[in-house]
């Protein structure tokens, strides 16, 4: 206990270098969160799979996105392979820049329901009968347009009445969705549609080639290849963060060192008294895990701030860093690591050094 009082005491008299080493520190810290925060909402909303239907689309497309456009024709062709409930969707992305972009869905009425999962935030769903121009939006879309229902939605340069918002965990948040018809008309595609979905377990698997360079793929495996791409990116991120850790580390350790350099006599004296090796860890131990406290306090709230001020959007895609007890428990393991690296050398080096020699040094 008293060793601990020491060190928080030495800490408090050399508060303005103990803050600069905080600050600093809270950069890693700030950069592990985001990084974990991000490939956090990637898995929860981009990653997930449906067993129970696969996706017919254009070979190489990411259809559940964009890229796939396929004839009408096509949903006569899997009827007849032996697929009993063949649903066609529109997928595409409007708008003319990132920032108004907007994640597009055309569904048919009768059958959306059955094939996805989601929760009335507010107003209602689409219903077999409803006019056109009529639209229900994700809550994340909602959020981000300030449109909620009852309001307008301006789609490729055309308004939209929103009937309801609705949410289900996954990139769906982000779109708008609109009856297939209006979207075809809106689209100028006439009868093309971007994907059929069928039932899996059925005449045709995921892995299947069809003639006209068309594909079965497993339901959400676009999203999967969309977390492909982000994640050279999200390595680069990884690499830079371990690079400031052990950056930080070094600081650390020398700031422990120079500490316990000024105060070597009388950890000398605290030793020859029956004052162990490990209460000269802890010591050390004490002093940095005050400082990484500090430095994570920072850390997390620059972490919070970034992510409300600087959201990743791109092409209709946004990105948020989702953190939870899972990232924070893992931030905290970091920081304790850079901590014990920190004090574990300097304690090391000073167990190793004559105490006789070191009791002589003036005080």
């Amino acid at each position: 206990m008293r060793i601990t009082i020491l060190g928080l005491k030495e800490l408090i008299v050399r508060w303005k270098a103990v803050f600069a080493i905080g600050l600093t520190l809270s950069l890693p810290i700030l950069t592990f969160l985001l990084l974990n925060g991000y490939q956090n909402d990637l898995e929860s909303r981009y990653e997930k799979t449906f067993d129970n239907y696969l996706l017919v689309q254009e070979t190489g497309s990411m259809g559940e996105f964009y890229g796939s456009r396929l004839p009408a024709s096509l949903r006569n062709d899997l009827e007849k392979s032996g697929e009993t409930q063949v649903s066609a969707e529109l997928h595409t992305i409007t708008g003319t820049s990132p920032e108004n972009a907007i994640l597009l869905r055309g569904i048919e009425l009768e059958n959306y329901s059955r094939i996805e999962e989601y929760q009335m935030v507010e107003g209602r769903p689409l219903q077999v009968g409803d006019p056109p121009r009529l639209a229900m939006i994700g809550i994340e879309l909602a959020k981000q347009k300030g449109t909620y229902s009852g309001d307008l939605i301006e789609i490729r340069g055309r308004n939209f009445s929103v009937a309801g918002v609705f949410a289900n965990g996954t990139y769906a948040d982000y779109e708008a969705w609109i009856s297939i018809a209006d979207a075809q008309t809106l689209m100028g595609w006439g009868s093309d549609v971007s994907v059929y979905i069928i039932p899996a377990n059925e005449s045709l698997n995921a892995g299947d080639s069809l003639p006209g360079g068309v594909s079965v793929v497993q339901k959400g495996e676009s999203g999967q290849d969309l977390i492909s791409e982000w994640k050279p990116v999200l390595n680069l991120l990884g690499v830079i963060t371990s690079t400031l850790g052990i950056a930080v580390a070094v600081a650390l350790t020398n700031v422990l060192w120079r500490l316990a350099w000024l105060r070597r006599r009388e950890l000398a004296i605290l030793q020859s008294i029956g004052f162990g090796r490990l209460s000269l860890l802890w010591y050390l131990f004490t002093q940095g895990l005050g400082i990484t406290i500090i430095g994570f306090s920072l850390g997390s709230i620059e972490a919070f701030i970034l992510n409300k001020m600087i959201p990743i959007r791109t092409a209709g895609i946004s990105i948020e860093a989702v953190i939870d007890l899972k990232v924070i428990f893992l931030s905290i393991g970091f920081a304790g690591l850079i901590t014990l690296i920190s004090a574990g050398i300097p304690a090391y080096w000073f167990s190793r050094q004559n105490l006789v020699k070191l009791m002589k040094v003036e005080g």
